[in-house]
């Protein structure tokens, strides 16, 4: 009885330490998606987003070792300079992101059911969004998961196709 005992506890415990593991990322990907003049939309990986308010927007997608257990992200998003607006965040009282002083930083804390393993989000482009170096830093508890860096970038004439 005593051996049972020890051999249940230890399970417990085993499992106990495989929930308590932060999940790490199996495979990352970056996402641009531009819709055309003529309303096709292509999907390409890429690491330039033109600056295309209402045509272009952009998602990081994580896939994560810990399969499709709930998971908490925070996500942190540096721009090179304070955008005209926040989407989401400028006009939502009851938004979960935070901004930085200078508005050049946004954190969001999300909960995610992965679906096969995989978590994203994703931004449009809007009006007054700055040109530059764009850093997104996913991470879990502490850990971070990865770092998304990217450029965006002015289009003269804003045609996409």
């Amino acid at each position: 009885m005593t051996r049972l005992r020890a051999t249940v506890l230890l399970c417990g415990l085993a499992s106990s330490a495989a929930w308590a593991q932060t999940p790490a990322a199996a495979e990352t990907e970056f996402l641009v998606a531009i819709t055309g003049s003529n309303g096709a939309t292509r999907v390409e990986r890429s690491n330039s987003v033109p600056l295309i308010p209402g045509r272009v927007c952009y998602e990081w997608r994580i896939r994560l070792t810990s399969g499709d257990r709930l998971v908490s992200a925070r996500e942190v998003f540096e721009l090179p300079a304070p955008p005209t607006l926040w989407g989401g965040v400028d006009e939502n009282d009851y938004s979960s992101s935070q901004l930085s002083k200078d508005r050049k930083i946004s954190q969001t804390t999300m909960f995610y059911r992965p679906k096969d393993g995989w978590i994203s989000h994703g931004w449009c482009v809007a009006e007054g969004d700055p040109a530059g170096p764009y850093s997104i830093k996913v991470y879990v508890g502490e850990q971070l998961l990865h770092a998304f860096d990217f450029n965006a970038e002015s289009v003269p004439g804003s045609d996409a196709q």
